[in-house]
């Protein structure tokens, strides 16, 4: 339990802990290794280290599996026709076509290389070494690895995160191009005791020229490189790393791309809250922490442990609370599913040795079927399910609340925090969202496929992104501001904060203030309170609102399932049948729109898969209460991307309208299942706005549950 002064407290402790650590003289460190001898492989495993891997392969009946499935992929790859393979042109502007034909077919060439190399080490099979050769060839011969969208045509008006300047001009490696990298230093490393020198000097220089010499000695000019908050730094980075490691026999002196990366790597890192959060998102969080836990593992192994970013104090402690306590949590351009490679949460679970880690990797990660998941097996650490299931994330002011994993209890998920996140945050300070029986019944608007425009100047102007497209507070069609336009300079303290959580066995509540992340023209003050009374389901969110007299107060919502009007209430319900739980734990429903897949490269994280299930019909009602006249709407938001094929989508919402009648206005929203708005003793709901701190009860088959609400505490009384 986080009384206030406690959550004031540890908000001073997360920020005196990000600046207590100093940064590793990681140029010392590293500065030897160049010199050491060793025979490849060793990135990942060593020679000696294969007999134990197969063996434990042959041993796990899911591990058997995949193998069997690598080495049939392998004798396909093995006696495909080879012909001269063209690439197709490549068109600068995929994101508006909606295709890019070249990168698949450079991907699907690395893809086959890499899984032969594999299949090589595992076997000893010279056979595959010359196909293998062959497609990594084809990589090699490319201009660049860099996705276009993401050179300097398209990408120049982009609005630049933390650590960026304005005046970015130069786009010579990004994030495809560090995925390339990546493999292609593993393929590398696999390949190099059977190919003849002249093939070796072939992948050998591809590596330098793609990737090296593009990025070393001009680390400032590329946005990524000091830009810590946003995950292309680390994974950039990662690339960049993993192609020095494998290349020291040869090239000795690139320990200075070693620790440049080690470097990049840990000021990533330290922008994981002490708490475990991110701000970008929990699906970047994902992929920006996977990708370089590739370079993590690779580094510790070529310098004997002596460089161990796993015991790094925003890791070890809790590798992966933001995957568990923060599902649902679908903030920003993030997911609220189950994120994460199975195989980089097994391995942060087994270097960290933290059993909530296991838990989650074990429990709400689809195991995977890739060549890392035969690298990287299951965890062998105990797996503990925490007791506390709620979790507050101050250093990114998040708060998910619910009684117990699993769809029976209801799970809310809410946010404050600062607007300062231009590469992936929304303007959506005080949003919410509830989940309950497999349903998203109140979240966001799903997000359309990533355009050119997105990430640019026109970004605040996209329905995901801007307010009106999230559940917050509106004073006259007000919305809330950014921290951040290209080529203008920071505005600081743009958002707002959590002031208050608690949570107890019954229940858990947030109390916060996102009066900053508005102009203050029309909306002068904006305090909201979100409570879970965890044995009943019901959510209570109230908000008092600052304004002129006479302006409209409009609380908006959007639902994830039907939604209905009624004079005093909105029922949402999932539909005339039940629903089946797929992937995510999401269900599908006529009152959603589905979430595109992001295929393109932006990110490139697994969202989980969670086993079928037949749920129940759920529904919720939502009870505006409010002492004085109000008027419930109904609407829909058209959401078209900038698209060559675009199909346009409608977002649909709900709402609680008041013209204030004050200059302090008191509107609550009571969401029950409703079932309990039926029979004797249903719930009745009363709202007291009188004194200077607010209350709202309800009686439920004769218990009174009331909660008081202040700005930085909530009590609840029963009787």
């Amino acid at each position: 339990m986080l009384k206030p002064l406690l959550v004031f407290v540890s908000l001073i402790a997360f920020s005196c802990a990000l600046s207590a650590q100093s940064q590793p003289d990681y140029k010392s460190m590293v500065a030897d290794v160049g010199n050491t001898p060793r025979a490849h492989p060793y990135l990942l495993f060593s020679a000696e280290e294969k007999p134990a891997m197969l063996q434990r392969i042959k041993e796990d009946r899911h591990s058997a599996e995949v193998f069997e499935k690598f080495l049939l992929e392998g004798r396909r790859l093995l006696n495909a026709t080879v012909e001269i393979d063209t690439p197709p042109p490549r068109e600068m502007h995929t994101r508006y076509v909606g295709a890019d034909d070249y990168r698949r077919w450079l991907t699907s060439h690395l893809n086959a290389a890499f899984t032969l190399a594999f299949i090589y080490q595992m076997t000893g099979d010279d056979r595959y070494v010359a196909k293998a050769f062959y497609h990594a060839n084809l990589v090699c011969a490319q201009e660049n690895w860099m996705q276009t969208p993401h050179q300097f045509d398209v990408i120049y008006s982009r609005v630049w995160p933390y650590g960026a300047k304005d005046d970015e001009v130069a786009f010579t490696f990004d994030i495809t191009a560090s995925a390339t990298t990546q493999q292609m230093a593993f393929i590398y490393d696999w390949l190099y005791t059977a190919l003849p020198k002249a093939q070796r000097d072939r992948l050998r220089g591809a590596l330098l020229e793609k990737a090296i010499m593009r990025v070393r000695g001009n680390y400032e000019y590329l946005w990524w490189a000091t830009a810590y908050k946003c995950n292309w730094s680390g994974i950039c980075h990662t690339g960049l790393g993993l192609a020095a490691l494998a290349l020291l026999d040869d090239d000795p002196q690139l320990t200075d791309v070693v620790a440049r990366s080690c470097e990049g790597i840990w000021n990533m890192i330290e922008h994981i809250g002490p708490d475990g959060g991110w701000q970008e998102g929990r699906g970047y969080w994902a992929y920006g922490l996977g990708e370089s836990v590739r370079f993590m593992e690779a580094v510790k192994r070529v310098t004997g442990g002596k460089v161990d970013f796993f015991k790094h104090r925003s890791l070890s402690p809790h590798p992966e609370d933001f995957g568990l306590y923060g599902m649902t949590a679908g903030f920003g351009d993030g997911s609220g599913n189950a994120v994460g490679d199975s195989f980089v949460m097994n391995k942060l679970a087994q270097e960290t040795g933290d059993p909530r880690a296991a838990w989650y990797a074990k429990n709400f990660v689809h195991g995977g079927e890739a060549i890392f998941d035969l690298i990287w097996p299951a965890t062998t650490v105990t797996a503990e399910k925490p007791a506390e299931t709620s979790k507050f994330f101050p250093s990114i002011d998040w708060a998910v609340m619910r009684k117990d994993f699993g769809a029976d209890f209801m799970t809310v998920a809410t946010k404050a925090g600062m607007n300062d996140d231009p590469h992936h945050g929304h303007l959506d300070c005080g949003t919410f969202s509830l989940n309950w029986q497999g349903q998203l019944f109140v979240g966001e608007v799903p997000r359309t496929p990533y355009d050119e425009k997105y990430f640019g100047a026109m970004r605040w102007d996209y329905l995901e992104a801007r307010t009106n497209g999230h559940n917050c507070v509106m004073v006259n069609g007000e919305e809330q501001i950014e921290a951040k336009l290209k080529d203008q300079p920071w505005r600081e303290g743009i958002g707002g904060h959590i002031t208050f959580y608690d949570s107890q066995p019954s229940w858990a509540g947030v109390a916060m203030d996102p009066t900053n992340a508005y102009p203050g023209k029309e909306l002068k003050g904006w305090n909201r309170w979100i409570v879970l009374d965890k044995d009943t389901n019901i959510v209570v969110v109230l908000d008092k609102v600052t304004c002129a007299v006479g302006a409209e107060i409009e609380v908006r919502f959007h639902p994830g399932v039907e939604a209905a009007l009624a004079n005093d209430h909105v029922s949402l319900h999932a539909g005339s049948e039940e629903v089946t739980v797929g992937r995510g734990g999401r269900a599908g429903n006529a009152g959603a729109r589905a979430t595109p897949a992001r295929k393109d490269g932006e990110h490139r994280y697994a969202e989980g898969d969670t086993p079928p299930a037949r749920l129940r019909r759920a529904a919720l009602e939502m009870i505006p209460v409010y002492n004085g006249a109000f008027t419930l709407v109904q609407g829909r938001q058209p959401d078209l991307p900038i698209m060559a094929e675009s199909q346009l989508t409608w977002a649909p919402y709900f709402s609680t309208v008041v013209k204030a009648p004050a200059a302090e206005n008191i509107i609550a929203s009571v969401f029950c299942p409703s079932d309990l708005r039926k029979g004797e003793g249903s719930i009745t709901c009363q709202l007291d706005s009188s004194g200077a701190t607010p209350a709202l009860s309800y009686t439920l088959r004769g218990k009174t549950t009331k909660f008081v609400l202040a700005a930085d505490k909530i009590t609840r009384a029963d009787h």
